[in-house]
């Protein structure tokens, strides 16, 4: 799932880097906290990126929306295994046997065996069977890397062009929510540098 935030950024950079194929999909979410303008923005900005820096021909990119309006969601995990499920349940879809979790090892509170990640784990891997008959295997590239780390070792170009903040403010971060938390800090570092 290609979000437009760093996370599935930097796993699509690398892929792109490596010269490995890569089925991307992108699901323009409206909900109460508002970021689907800023996301769906940097989604194409940063396919564009890709092409002209090595991934012509490499990905394979479709959209979806969702419209949630001002009802109360369950974690958004839920919703991307959906569309995996679907993707790989499509005609199309039947050769994937792999879902990349764009997911950093700060990602949940309590770390990537916290009991957070692994409801994350197991509804992928739920949801998506019941979709499409077979669980994926799931694949977790920059789990051995904080979201700082990821910040750092993104170019810089491509950096500008995600996003992060749950919660923006009239297409401006939060600078208060976990994410903000996160990045903010090591945003402020990589420009020091």
């Amino acid at each position: 799932m290609l979000s437009g935030g760093i996370d599935s950024a930097y796993c699509l950079w690398q892929r792109v880097r490596a010269g490995q194929y890569t089925r991307t999909h992108h699901v323009s979410l409206a909900d109460h906290e508002g970021r689907r303008d800023v996301e769906d923005r940097a989604v194409q900005q940063i396919l564009d990126w890709m092409r002209r820096n090595g991934g012509e021909g490499l990905i394979e990119h479709t959209s979806s929306a969702m419209d949630f309006r001002d009802m109360w969601i369950p974690k958004n995990f839920h919703a991307w295994a959906y569309w995996a499920g679907a993707i790989m349940a499509s005609p199309r879809g039947q050769s994937i046997t792999t879902v990349i979790l764009p997911r950093h090892s700060d990602a949940f509170r309590g770390g990537p065996n916290s009991p957070g990640a692994r409801k994350s784990d197991a509804a992928y891997r739920g949801h998506i069977k019941l979709i499409c008959g077979r669980e994926p295997r799931l694949s977790l590239p920059m789990a051995h890397l904080t979201k700082a780390e990821a910040v750092a070792a993104m170019p810089e170009d491509l950096l500008r062009l995600c996003w992060w903040c749950r919660r923006p403010r009239a297409g401006q971060p939060c600078h208060k929510c976990m994410t903000c938390r996160q990045v903010d800090p090591a945003l402020a570092a990589r420009w020091r540098r």
